[in-house]
């Protein structure tokens, strides 16, 4: 109590001691990352050396044998210590090498599965062959203990308000991690529903402020782990379109619409953008190669990537008008090339897209979308003056006729509305002037 007076009275010890504690918190926080990236790397490094000669059991209980020392150490830190943060960092890691056994518990049951015949990596660390199903049954048994056990420690200390959520969530990924599944067809399709349930999941926990601290950040991060694991092994054997396909969309999402929800940092937002909008229109492109397309013959075929750069200008953080110039000059030049390659519905396709052009320059107050559209539907509406032109060879005095009743029509109606047209021009104009 007097030190709190004397420290009030004069401020110097107060300040020298919030300086010192702030001091010891820096070297803390250094040290654990320090720690835990130590950590991690003596893990991978063990994964990739020195590996090829342990039997696949082995290999097992060593990964297990890492995470039961970690939850040591986060219980020594938790009741010895009574410090929290090292604590979490320790189940945390512990509940980041789960999916690691999950993993190597799927590959064992995948191999004695499918026998002979199993698909196997050229890393022969990676192969569990030879396993018996008493092993297989021991560690399966093991791992969903530790599984259940891990995981709720962890996110009890990383967000105890959103348990059921997370545990859920972890669960769920690890179950379809377990799967002895390693077709491309039937992986991309587990990708694909498991990223779209963990999205959900993790968009719910990003409405919740609590859940952007560090501590909720890992939380939303180790859930995910799973699912990456999935991704990676599915890149160890033969690949589909489809399971391309998907993946281009799970960068698509990251790299565009989720990232600033991880990051603020411009470089990786600005990254994460241009990454996104390649795999966009990649999945186009494989798209047409899945259907045996041949986009250099039917050139209309790649105004979807047009589309494809206009509707991302709407969700991208950097160069939105670059995006709908780029996407405008990109569909005049399809448009008009395709309309030279006399292709089937190319003029439909010109007027469709320059009405829509149009509108969207309008809406935007940008000249080139509003100019490339009026271009589209010129050229669209050109096409078909061959067809006007035979009409008038075949009865040319019936095309006198509505042509001149034609121009008597427009010039009366220019004569009645002289005033509203003069104003609306000059009006037209001048909104020109001061659009982009």
């Amino acid at each position: 109590m007097y030190a709190n007076e004397f420290d009030l009275q004069t401020g110097h010890v107060t300040e020298e001691n919030t300086t010192n504690d702030s001091l010891t918190k820096k070297i803390t926080a250094y040290l654990r990352w320090v720690g835990s990236i130590l950590i991690i790397v003596s893990a991978i490094s063990f994964m990739l050396q020195g590996h090829d000669e342990i039997l696949p059991a082995y290999r097992y209980w060593i990964g297990l044998g890492l995470t039961l020392l970690l939850c040591g150490g986060g219980l020594v830190c938790a009741y010895l210590f009574h410090e929290t943060k090292g604590a979490r960092i320790f189940f945390g890691l512990g509940a980041a090498f789960l999916p690691v056994q999950v993993s190597q518990v799927s590959a064992m049951i995948y191999a004695y599965w499918h026998g002979q015949a199993a698909l196997q990596p050229q890393y022969r660390w990676l192969q569990f062959m030879d396993v018996s199903p008493a092993i297989i049954a021991l560690d399966l048994v093991t791992t969903g203990a530790l599984l259940l056990l891990v995981s709720y420690a962890s996110y009890a200390m990383l967000a105890r308000k959103h348990l059921k959520t997370l545990l859920w969530a972890f669960l769920v990924g690890n179950l379809l991690l377990l799967l002895p599944l390693r077709d491309a067809t039937a992986i991309a399709i587990v990708i694909a529903g498991l990223f779209v349930f963990l999205r959900q999941t993790e968009q719910r926990l990003h409405n919740d402020s609590s859940m952007r601290l560090p501590e909720g950040m890992a939380a939303r991060a180790l859930i995910t782990l799973p699912l990456w694991i999935i991704v990676g092994r599915s890149l160890l054997h033969p690949t589909s379109s489809l399971l391309a396909i998907v993946l281009s969309a799970v960068v698509v999402a990251y790299g565009i619409f989720d990232i600033k929800r991880y990051t603020q940092s411009t470089l990786l937002v600005y990254s994460g953008q241009w990454l996104g909008t390649c795999a966009a229109a990649a999945i186009w492109l494989m798209v047409l190669d899945q259907f045996a397309v041949d986009a250099g013959s039917q050139l209309s075929a790649l105004l979807p990537i047009a589309a494809i750069l206009f509707a991302l200008s709407g969700k991208v953080e950097f160069h939105a008008r670059l995006y709908r110039s780029a996407s405008s000059t990109l569909a005049v030049i399809l448009s008009y090339a395709a309309l030279l390659d006399q292709q089937t519905l190319a003029p439909i396709f010109a007027i469709a897209t320059g009405i829509l052009l149009t509108v969207a320059g309008i809406r935007h107050r940008e000249k080139i979308p509003f100019f490339a559209g009026n271009l589209c539907v010129v050229g669209g509406l050109m096409f078909y003056w061959e067809y006007a032109v035979d009409i008038y060879a075949t009865s040319p005095w019936i095309s006198s006729i509505a042509l001149g009743l034609s121009v008597i029509l427009l010039a009366s109606y220019m004569e009645n509305k002289e005033k509203q047209i003069i104003a609306k021009s000059r009006y037209y104009f001048k909104e020109l002037k001061h659009w982009d």
